[in-house]
């Protein structure tokens, strides 16, 4: 059986994706770890919070990567669209978490932040393939 953790290390090294190196997709897993660690200390009864914060946090990082995979700007434009959109919900989900405090002000300002990053890197790069496609 293969160990996929040095697996997936190993490319990592020799054979970084076009997502890798991204600037967007670097914000992205910050904001899906620090998603990660915040949601590990939701007390019960918030679920359904938990896990559509997680759900969207996951998406946002997996758009970035298909948007890069792709070869065509409107294929890339419309990948990094779901991402934002993606990336707005979770802002939305980290604002509802804060206010009923299973999120500290604090975590929710970071996390928050990132996903102002996040929402303006993504704006750019979507203008940027728009650009690019005839018509």
């Amino acid at each position: 059986m293969t160990d996929n953790r040095n697996f997936s290390a190993a490319s990592r090294d020799s054979f970084p994706g076009p997502h890798q190196r991204l600037d967007v997709y670097r914000v992205a897993i910050q904001l899906f770890a620090g998603v990660e660690r915040s949601a590990a200390s939701f007390p019960r009864g918030y679920g359904a919070i938990k896990d559509q914060l997680r759900r969207c946090a996951t998406a946002t990082v997996l758009n970035i990567a298909e948007g890069a995979g792709r070869w065509k700007s409107g294929d890339k434009a419309y990948r990094y669209t779901i991402a934002q959109a993606e990336c707005l919900e979770c802002a939305a989900a980290l604002e509802l978490a804060t206010i009923v405090e299973i999120i500290s002000p604090e975590t929710g300002d970071e996390l928050l932040s990132y996903t102002q990053r996040l929402g303006a890197m993504l704006t750019r790069l979507i203008q940027s393939q728009r650009a690019r496609v005839p018509g």
